[in-house]
């Protein structure tokens, strides 16, 4: 009989955006723990499902196997033989303790099913391989403050890291940033943006903020007093800068033609600024320009 696995309702959240929890992740939607079952034992395995009536979990494929000759006999699913699928795949799946091998009959496609989604990475010669760690997002839901009368006015705030920034998505009374875990510095840097002029003059319009990493709560809430933020002026008569672009230095000449081409979006760093970006291993006495594709 032919071999199948069958997703039946795959899950919409990649497991690089769950939560890293002891034992495995946690699924936001679902509300549920993912398993690590890729080092557990068939009989560890076996106890938990005992204990759990529907088990998330990530195992190996090749620990899977649907008999391909017939058979009247039901089989607990990790009774049935391994080592049959090629190696190399690995699932994130949803197991269920009550699920059983069908009864096979001639002329009828044999299905497996397993519910959740798949998660493929090729498997080197080398046992020691570091596999990419899954990216965990976090969502930063900002809360703006300060004195009514002097409070500034921006239509979004972004977040700038050296290779890419984050915008957020405006909410009632607040804005949403989704950004991965590991791009929040100890301080970074805030830019609250309001419209941009036709004549692209950088900064304007802008009001920068450093924010610690230490006000940011567990569950993700920002508070920011508005009345700490600052516009960075850019006076460009006769001062060299350097240039970035998503990360990477480039040349003025470089910079003007993508300006003129109208694919980026730029901002001038004072050096305080541009070193917490970018490190002390540029000289920035003058400040640096940084952009980023649109």
């Amino acid at each position: 009989m032919k071999k199948e696995f069958q997703i039946k309702e795959p899950c919409s959240v990649a497991r690089e955006n769950m939560q890293e929890i002891s034992g495995g992740s946690f699924c936001d939607l679902c509300s549920k723990k993912v398993y690590d079952l890729a080092d557990k034992t068939d009989e560890e395995i076996n106890i938990l499902l005992q204990s759990n009536s529907s088990v998330c979990g990530r195992i190996q494929a090749d620990r899977l196997y649907i008999p391909e000759e017939k058979s009247d006999i039901q089989y607990h699913f990790f009774q049935l033989p391994f080592r049959k699928i090629a190696s190399g795949i690995f699932l994130s799946i949803l197991f269920t303790s009550n699920f059983n091998a069908q009864k096979k009959k001639t002329d009828t496609l044999g299905v497996a099913e397993i519910q959740g989604m798949i998660w493929v990475s090729p498997k080197t010669g080398d046992e020691d391989y570091d596999y990419p760690k899954p990216v965990i997002t976090r969502k930063l839901e900002v809360l703006p403050s300060g004195d009514p009368g002097n409070l500034i006015s921006y239509e979004s705030i972004t977040i700038l890291t050296p290779f890419k920034r984050y915008k957020s998505e405006h909410s009632f009374k607040s804005h949403i940033i989704n950004i991965p875990a590991d791009d929040i510095r100890l301080s970074n840097i805030f830019v609250f943006e309001g419209t941009v002029p036709e004549d692209g003059e950088l900064n304007a319009n802008k009001y920068f903020l450093f924010v610690h990493k230490r006000h940011i709560k567990e569950n993700g809430v920002l508070n920011i007093n508005l009345n700490q933020a600052k516009k960075l002026p850019f006076i460009p008569k006769n001062k060299d800068f350097i240039y970035f672009l998503d990360g990477e230095e480039i040349t003025k000449k470089e910079f003007e033609q993508y300006q003129k081409e109208n694919k980026i979006d730029s901002y001038f760093l004072p050096e305080i600024y541009a070193e917490e970006l970018f490190g002390s291993d540029y000289y920035f006495e003058n400040g640096a320009i940084i952009a980023y594709r649109k």
